[in-house]
């Protein structure tokens, strides 16, 4: 799964993904640089708009079209896994229409030790910024329309296999027109959808301060002092 990532930045962010900024981004007290992305937060995504790329501020668990409804209790989808992403009706049709990057330079994973959990962060091993893949959708709510994304996951490459049994599917920059372009069936996004190579990455243990989805700071991904990797497993 993926249930904690980084955007430590939010500059460039327009010249990397070709976008537009959404006007009322920059309004939103979660526009900043985040060390803690956390479940139900606002985050930036990318997706087209129009024809055009636009970064906006999206709530991070996807409520499908009907979770709005009076009465209606939609459960927090935080993640979309790549296997069944064809085939359950919340997914598909966003996975047809509503196909959306996820800005992010670094993403959590919890090692057991014993009883306890060491916090891990992976990340390029140049600090740089990637694309998770994602899946939009939107509700109608008392307060207006509720935009709220998802991120698609898959298993894990070598690098993230001892910590956990998924990750999050990270788009090669190649496959970022694909994705976005309608005339991509719902077939060739699926094909898209591949586990990355661990190449260029590194995975190091972090401050248990992130463990506390309130703490938003460099403490975060502050190292341990744990053990260098290359003798971490």
């Amino acid at each position: 799964m993926c249930g904690r990532y980084t955007l430590t930045s939010q500059e460039g962010l327009v010249e990397d993904f070709e976008a537009a900024l959404d006007s009322e981004a920059p309004k939103n007290p979660w526009f900043k640089p985040r060390f803690n992305v956390a479940p139900t937060q606002d985050a930036p995504i990318v997706r087209l708009r129009e024809g055009m790329r636009v970064i906006e501020m999206m709530r991070w668990g996807l409520v499908p079209f009907w979770g709005g409804k009076s009465g209606a209790k939609p459960p927090l989808m935080i993640n979309a896994r790549v296997e069944g992403i064809a085939s359950k009706a919340v997914f598909r049709d966003a996975l047809e229409r509503r196909r959306c990057l996820v800005p992010a330079d670094g993403f959590f994973e919890w090692k057991r030790e014993g009883k306890a959990k060491q916090p891990m962060w992976f990340h390029p091993a140049a600090r740089g910024r990637f694309a998770f893949a994602g899946l939009w959708a939107k509700a109608k709510v008392e307060a207006g329309e509720l935009h709220s994304y998802a991120i698609v996951t898959g298993p894990p490459n070598e690098l993230v296999r001892p910590v956990h049994d998924r990750m999050p599917v990270i788009l090669d920059r190649s496959a970022w027109g694909a994705w976005f372009d309608p005339a991509t069936t719902t077939e060739q996004a699926r094909a898209l959808l591949i586990t990355p190579p661990k190449d260029g990455w590194r995975v190091e243990p972090v401050s248990p301060w992130v463990n506390a989805a309130d703490h938003d700071d460099p403490t975060c991904i502050a190292p341990t002092g744990a053990p260098a990797q290359g003798s971490l497993f």
